[in-house]
């Protein structure tokens, strides 16, 4: 299991810090392929804001990397936990070519939470002691 872990965490960390680091400087030179109407509209909302992909492209390196040094890795797992969770929605809802990376982001995302699961265990206390 500690060896299908690490596996994984070096898996995500290196997708989100490539695919982050790429909006800024686009290294790998891939065309998107043809959006629907619906993708477009969305993606382009989000662009036209002036700042969301930008701030979105910054967390997704801040934790790639935390994650690739195994630093705060359970925090950083749930950082990128909503945005796993709307990189699948959206491939599989609007952009149907990119559900298989949508789908590995989100298992890779969710193994990870599940093996560092006792980091957790303070978050799902009902009644917390003060």
């Amino acid at each position: 299991m500690k060896i299908a872990v690490l596996i994984a965490r070096i898996l995500l960390g290196l997708i989100f810090l490539v695919f982050g680091i790429n909006f800024f400087h686009d290294f790998m030179h891939v065309k998107p392929p043809a959006m629907s109407p619906a993708a477009g509209a969305f993606a382009g909302g989000l662009l036209g804001s002036g700042y969301f992909f930008q701030f979105l492209k910054v967390i997704e390196i801040i934790s790639g990397l935390f994650l690739l040094l195994n630093r705060f890795t359970a925090f950083f797992l749930l950082v990128l936990l909503p945005i796993t969770v709307n990189i699948f929605l959206f491939h599989a809802i609007l952009a149907p070519y990119g559900v298989p990376i949508g789908t590995t982001v989100l298992v890779l995302n969710l193994f990870l939470c599940i093996g560092y699961r006792k980091y957790y265990a303070g978050v799902f206390t009902a009644a917390p002691k003060v």
